[in-house]
C-alpha cells in the first residue's frame, strides 16, 4: 500500500463499494436517536477487537438489547455471544444511555470538532479513534480513525513514526498530517479512511 495514490492519486481508488458505503453513511445521519446509539455501541465494541467482531455482536444481541437490558443483562448477552470484553464493554455502554436523546443534534451539529470533544469527554469507552469511527459511520467525514492499517500506511508513506500508544495529542498531530493528505487529493478523510481500509484489508466494512 505505501505507493498507493503517489502519481495518479487515491481517486482512481474510490470504487463503486467505497462510494455505496459513503452514502449509506450519509443516510445514517438523518435516523432515529435509537439507531444512532446503536452505532455508538459497535464503535465501543469494535474499540482494540475489530469491526467484524462489532458487526457480529450488533447482529447477535439486536438493537433492543443495547437500548433496554439491565447492565447485568447486557453483560450476560455479550458473554454468551463470546464478546471478550463483556464486563467493561457491558457497563460502557449501560452508562452511556444518557445520551441518546442527544445523538441527533451531535451527529447534525454544524462544528464537528466540537461534537467530537464532547463525545470523547463525556461518553464512557470513547477516545478519539471511537469517536471518529462514530462520526465517519453516521456520516461525518472530517476526521482520520487512526487504527493499526491507516497508521502502518501513515508510517510507511510519509515517514511518520508511530508510537506504541497514543496520547490525545499525538493522534491530533498524526491526524493533521492525514488530515492534509486528503485535501491533498480533494478527498474527505473519512473517504480516505475507507479506500486506505479497502487497500489494506480489501474489506468495505464500517
Amino acid at each position: 500500500m505505501e505507493n498507493v495514490g503517489k502519481e495518479k492519486g487515491f481517486q482512481i481508488l474510490l470504487s463503486d463499494d467505497i462510494i455505496e458505503k459513503a452514502q449509506n453513511f450519509r443516510n445514517l445521519k438523518t435516523a432515529g436517536k435509537e439507531q444512532l446509539f446503536f452505532e455508538l455501541c459497535f464503535c465501543i465494541l469494535a474499540a482494540n477487537t475489530s469491526a467484524e467482531l462489532g458487526i457480529r455482536m450488533q447482529e447477535a444481541l439486536g438493537m433492543q438489547a443495547f437500548l433496554t437490558y439491565d447492565q447485568m443483562d447486557l453483560r450476560n448477552a455479550l458473554k454468551l455471544a463470546r464478546y471478550r470484553f463483556y464486563n467493561t464493554r457491558s457497563a460502557y455502554i449501560y452508562n452511556s444511555r444518557w445520551i441518546v436523546d442527544e445523538l441527533p443534534d451531535i451527529v447534525n451539529s454544524t462544528n464537528p470538532d466540537e461534537a467530537r470533544e464532547y463525545l470523547v469527554r463525556e461518553v464512557y469507552g470513547i477516545g478519539y479513534k471511537e469517536a471518529s469511527h462514530f462520526l465517519r459511520n453516521v456520516g461525518v467525514f472530517d476526521f482520520a480513525i487512526l487504527d493499526k492499517h491507516i497508521l502502518r500506511f501513515l508510517g510507511s508513506s510519509l515517514n511518520i513514526k508511530i508510537p506504541r500508544s497514543l496520547t490525545a495529542k499525538r493522534y491530533l498531530e498524526i491526524e493533521k498530517k492525514f488530515v492534509d493528505l486528503s485535501m491533498k487529493h480533494d478527498l474527505e478523510p473519512g473517504i480516505l479512511d475507507l479506500i486506505l481500509w479497502k487497500q489494506a484489508t480489501g474489506k468495505v466494512l464500517k
